[in-house]
């Protein structure tokens, strides 16, 4: 006998997948994603203090073969209005810094371990930012209605393209 590729296995598998990423996608956007980009952009603009601040330290966010844009997360040293030395981490990462750069950061006088580059915070990079939330929002949706489409098919045709199974 001939080994057939058992494709219902397949497609159900693939839809559950969908279905679990989809909503992976969906709590990670709503709990993570857009608080965090909604709360940095706005303590920053409400009450955060420029100042200038040195780079400790980039790390590339991955390999150059996955990461042509060079992006990567920074560590920064900066002193506060009252005077005390902070090392904190940028919160976005960046492509247009290196290691020892001075650089203008925008931090929170009251949570002074938030700090990014005022570029980052500006309308543009907000709304890029803001969009981007919103793009996997929806792709998490659609992912999870086209699981869940493709597994009921699969469930209906398996049945005989009949409701529950039972004949006409």
């Amino acid at each position: 006998m001939e080994n057939v590729p058992d494709h219902g296995r397949t497609v159900r598998n693939g839809s559950l997948a969908m279905i679990g990423l989809g909503v992976l996608l969906f709590v990670l956007s709503l709990v993570y994603l857009i608080p965090h980009d909604m709360g940095v952009t706005s303590a920053l603009r409400s009450r955060g203090v420029h100042t200038p601040a040195v780079v400790t330290e980039c790390a590339e966010v991955s390999g150059p073969q996955d990461n042509p844009a060079g992006n990567a997360n920074c560590r920064v040293r900066f002193t506060t209005s009252e005077g005390a030395s902070v090392e904190t981490r940028l919160a976005y990462v960046t492509d247009s810094i290196k290691a020892r750069d001075t650089v203008t950061v925008v931090y929170d006088p009251q949570h002074t371990d938030v700090a990014a580059l005022a570029s980052s915070i500006g309308f543009w990079n907000s709304l890029t930012r803001n969009a981007l939330d919103v793009v996997a929002l929806v792709a998490s949706v659609v992912m999870t209605l086209l699981g869940l489409a493709a597994h009921l098919a699969y469930r209906w045709l398996i049945r005989g393209g009949r409701p529950n199974g039972r004949p006409r």
